[in-house]
């Protein structure tokens, strides 16, 4: 199976990432392809269970608005280390994600995320996608 890193400098203290990543409806936010999340009760605890959707299948402009969302499947947290690590499973795209966050200067934080997954569902770029994502979320909060 295919494994994709990638490592990128958040502007913000680790803190306040966290405390953005604990929301789960905000996983749609940073995650490629995910357009929507019901999270169980439990919210950002290990076993919880959420149910994902994503936006229209492809098939031009006219798909887009007369479709709506496909289902997109089920993510399981596997594991939460309060504002230091966060482990995903995608069930049914058979994708394992790792979140590392760390201090880094001037009060930034490093995240380092790294996926696993079968060769037909993880790109190369879906890790530093996903990064780039969050990275410009944090962007926003910070020059506020």
């Amino acid at each position: 199976m295919p494994r994709v890193a990638a490592t990128r400098e958040l502007l913000a203290p680790r803190e306040d990432v966290w405390r953005f990543l604990a929301e789960p409806f905000h996983l749609a936010d940073w995650w490629p392809g995910v357009h929507g999340v019901q999270p169980d009760r439990r919210g950002l605890a290990p076993g919880a269970r959420w149910q994902l959707t994503s936006g229209p299948q492809a098939g031009g402009l006219v798909n887009a608005f007369t479709r709506g969302p496909e289902a997109a499947g089920t993510l399981v947290v596997v594991e939460v280390r309060t504002e230091e690590f966060l482990r995903l499973l995608f069930v049914d795209e058979r994708i394992e994600a790792e979140l590392r966050l760390e201090p880094a200067s001037d009060s930034h934080t490093r995240a380092t995320l790294v996926v696993d997954g079968p060769w037909l569902r993880v790109s190369r770029s879906l890790a530093r996608r996903a990064l780039n994502r969050l990275h410009a979320l944090c962007q926003t909060a910070a020059e506020f």
